[in-house]
């Protein structure tokens, strides 16, 4: 007997997990973000089109992501720095709009044809930004001509700064996952390293026991020769695996060093730690990374000594033209006689980062605890 319940409507709770489960994979998927802000701005501000801009390079965009468009004409044109609408917006990085696309004196008249084909008359670019770097750029349009009005401008400032947020939670989150699956990469590599790389060298010595044993001029010696030489190549061939698998690249060599640090530190103690990555850093050298990660190490370890924390917060982020990591926990605070002046083992953590012309603060959290903040120039 078929389950009554197959043909029961959903509750609304669980419709509403539904949705809301939909809208954070949206915002995790950048294509799919953008898609749904641009489907928006035609009934947001009016216009009749809408589509977008992405960079491709640093002097041009591609426009895409179409919406109530007539044509395939918008979809694939490429804009060069300072070529049509948005290539002005590109130029000047603010709203720019004109009545009219095709006759305007403000603007060139590389793709008249394509507005031409798609019939567009108003139009508006608006810049898509975050911390002054240009992420897309959106487009309004109508189909005849006409002044746009304040309502349109604010419709799609409003819906530009959605997509820099959108931007730049997805790039986020692409960076997070990226950590993990290098993190993931170096713990498999490290467990290789202690199986299959101790059976290996444990076959080749016992090779070269059985061959020591055995009399000269036994015809097994030629047997024996050939597997070690073929366990020698096993060996090198693994490290050379290992290697790759557990090096990763610099774009994210130090979230992966910080995270194995968390992890690393929560499997210690019991105490949860997490890390973040608050903006976007940049590629750092192995001496920056090796000063942030001792630096890291040396926070959690008075962490895990004097904080009696229930949690820790490692978080990376760009400041005043450099990388600065803090760890932060949520415990009592250092004891009274190491203060914030010194102890903590702060001097070393100074000089550590004093050669690479970065610094050091201890500092009190305003909700209890300790935040541990390291700088360096970039």
């Amino acid at each position: 007997m078929a389950d009554k319940r197959q043909n029961e409507p959903m509750p609304d709770v669980l419709l509403e997990l539904t949705e809301g489960y939909g809208e954070i994979l949206a915002m995790l998927d950048q294509s799919i973000a953008m898609r749904r802000i641009v489907d928006e701005v035609p009934e947001l501000s009016g216009v009749d089109v809408a589509w977008l801009g992405e960079p491709d390079g640093g002097d041009r965009i591609v426009l895409g992501h179409t919406v109530n468009a007539r044509t395939p004409a918008v979809n694939g044109l490429v804009v060069p720095h300072g070529c049509g609408l948005g290539g002005q917006v590109l130029l000047r990085r603010r709203p720019l709009w004109v009545s009219d696309y095709r006759r305007s004196d403000t603007i060139t008249h590389d793709f008249n044809a394509q507005a031409e084909t798609e019939g567009l008359g108003a139009m508006i670019a608006v810049p898509v930004l975050h911390e002054g770097r240009l992420l897309s750029v959106l487009y309004g349009s109508n189909r005849e001509t006409s002044a746009l009005g304040d309502r349109t401008t604010q419709a799609l400032e409003q819906a530009a700064s959605r997509a820099a947020t959108a931007a730049v939670t997805a790039e986020r989150a692409r960076h997070a996952a990226e950590i993990a699956v290098h993190e993931e990469r170096r713990r498999i590599a490290l467990e290789l390293h202690d199986t299959v790389g101790a059976m290996l060298f444990s076959i080749g010595a016992g090779i070269r026991t059985l061959a020591d044993e055995l009399p000269d001029g036994d015809s097994a010696h030629t047997r024996l020769n050939d597997l070690k030489e073929q366990a020698t190549q096993a060996a090198a061939a693994l490290r050379v695996s290992l290697h790759a698998l557990s090096a990763p690249p610099e774009q994210v060599a130090l979230g992966v060093a910080l995270r194995g640090d968390c992890r690393a530190f929560q499997e210690r103690t019991g105490i949860i730690a997490r890390f973040i990555t608050v903006t976007e850093v940049p590629s750092l050298s192995p001496a920056h990374i090796k000063a942030f990660k001792d630096v890291t190490r040396e926070a959690l370890l008075n962490v895990e000594k004097h904080a009696r924390a229930r949690s820790v917060v490692v978080s990376a982020f760009t400041l005043s033209g450099g990388v600065c990591v803090t760890v932060a926990d949520d415990g009592v605070g250092p004891p009274p006689a190491y203060g914030f002046s010194g102890g903590l083992g702060l001097s070393a953590m100074s000089e550590r980062l004093g050669r690479l012309g970065g610094e050091v603060h201890v500092l009190r959290n305003e909700d209890g605890g300790v935040s541990v903040q390291a700088w360096i120039p970039a």
